[in-house]
């Protein structure tokens, strides 16, 4: 594992990158319009970009547990996440330890978990999830499903503060008492004027 949501991922680089940091930021604005397109349809403001080595997009997902669909699809359930919809759309994924997830939020355990089990390479987030992020469960780099898989939190720090901002409201009313507390420590600011 290159980081984790402790560690700034520059502290854990030995060589700046800045075609992967170009990429990373382009990917994650990308999540980030999604998961205002999913706040829009009535769903939570979550999004997700699939990307190939070489930079191509392989699907997009974002999070549709407040759309409607029929049975065929994904959306129609509560496992309607974003990453969830994108590895959907991707279908069956050759090379997938070659992919790069990008997403709006920390995954939470089945989409954190999936990701690891279908074998994304990587996996880079633009905010941390302070109550259902799967980071709080999951030693990324011990457990064995998921050592292989290269996560990067929160790489930039406006970023971050754009996808804490829009995903505070949603997180006071999803989140017990408890929950609300972590976001409200881990984001002071983001979640000051939230009521």
């Amino acid at each position: 594992m290159s980081s984790s949501s402790q560690t700034p991922p520059e502290a854990d680089r030995a060589t700046p990158n800045p075609d992967r940091d170009r990429q990373d930021r382009h990917f994650l604005q990308q999540a980030l319009r999604l998961a205002r397109e999913a706040q829009a349809s009535g769903s939570s403001p979550v999004g997700a970009v699939l990307v190939g080595p070489g930079g191509e997009v392989i699907a997009e997902g974002q999070n549709r547990t407040g759309e409607t669909f029929g049975p065929e699809r994904i959306g129609g359930t509560g496992l309607a996440h974003a990453e969830m919809d994108a590895f959907f759309r991707a279908g069956r994924l050759k090379a997938p330890e070659t992919l790069t997830l990008y997403t709006s939020l920390e995954p939470c355990l089945m989409c954190g978990g999936g990701s690891a089990l279908i074998g994304i390479g990587r996996l880079v987030w633009a905010t941390d999830d302070a109550w259902g992020g799967s980071g709080r469960l999951i030693a990324w780099d011990k457990h064995p499903a998921m050592k292989d898989t290269d996560v990067t939190a929160t790489p930039f720090g406006d970023l971050e503060r754009d996808g804490a901002a829009l995903f505070a409201p949603e997180a006071k009313k999803a989140f017990p008492d408890e929950g609300w507390a972590m976001w409200r420590e881990r984001y002071p600011a983001e979640t000051a004027d939230v009521d």
